[in-house]
């Protein structure tokens, strides 16, 4: 089955996909997802609603797909791939195997995926699978889930949106005993959440005052999170 199954991703990137993709105002990527994957034209510019408007940003997580990766699946087991990316709008991960044809697999059958270092895993959130990035893993675990927005550039003056733009919005998630829990970054609540048997809440307050830490900022972020992992 494995050897099958590698074999059909083998023929998946090699030949072209002639399916023309036509635009949708809801899903800018117009990309399905069905049995193990699916496949479709690809381009640069993501289907945008009317091509005669710039467009700022990409719904893409790495900004080119010179990219080498692993996913592991529910049930085939773990593959090598190449040019692979996240697509944070749809959250679905995309391979693209010629310059015009992109290959979309099926989330559902995804455990997780290693991409350049970076690790990401598949959480039902409300009935619906999205990728989370794992940022921290220690005694506990923290994840990054991208928001994206796909703003429509209009032509009417009084609306001042001359571009399309793809808007993202980062939020954290902590997660422990199985269960995701989405972190406020306010000093008082993020320590009231991170407090342990081995750190109290009023530490982790004056670990952050003290070293002036904007929980905001993801490096001082995650200046506190090793604190609280010692």
């Amino acid at each position: 089955m494995k050897k099958a199954v590698i074999f059909l991703l083998h023929l998946l990137f090699i030949l072209p996909s002639f399916a023309q993709e036509s635009t949708n105002q809801q899903n800018p990527t117009n990309i399905t997802r069905q049995g193990f994957g699916t496949h479709g034209g690809f381009d640069a510019g993501l289907g945008f609603v009317n091509p005669n408007f710039r467009t700022d940003g990409s719904a893409y997580y790495f900004e080119d797909w010179d990219t080498e990766g692993v996913i592991y699946t529910k049930s085939n087991g773990s593959f090598k791939i190449k040019n692979v990316n996240i697509n944070l709008y749809n959250n679905t991960l995309d391979a693209l195997y010629d310059e015009n044809s992109v290959y979309t697999f099926d989330s559902d059958n995804l455990l997780k995926i290693e991409i350049n270092d970076k690790v990401f895993r598949i959480f039902n959130i409300d009935e619906e699978l999205k990728i989370f990035e794992l940022i921290f893993n220690d005694s506990f675990s923290v994840y990054k889930y991208y928001s994206v927005l796909y703003s429509e550039a209009s032509p009417n003056p009084m609306l001042v949106r001359k571009k399309n733009k793809y808007i993202k919005n980062e939020k954290y998630y902590l997660y422990t005993d199985g269960d995701l829990t989405k972190m406020k970054l306010s000093k008082k609540a993020f320590s009231k959440l991170l407090q342990s048997d081995t750190v109290n809440q009023q530490a982790i307050l004056n670990y952050i005052n003290s070293n002036r830490l904007s929980l905001k900022d993801e490096a001082d972020l995650m200046k506190a999170l090793n604190f609280i992992a010692k």
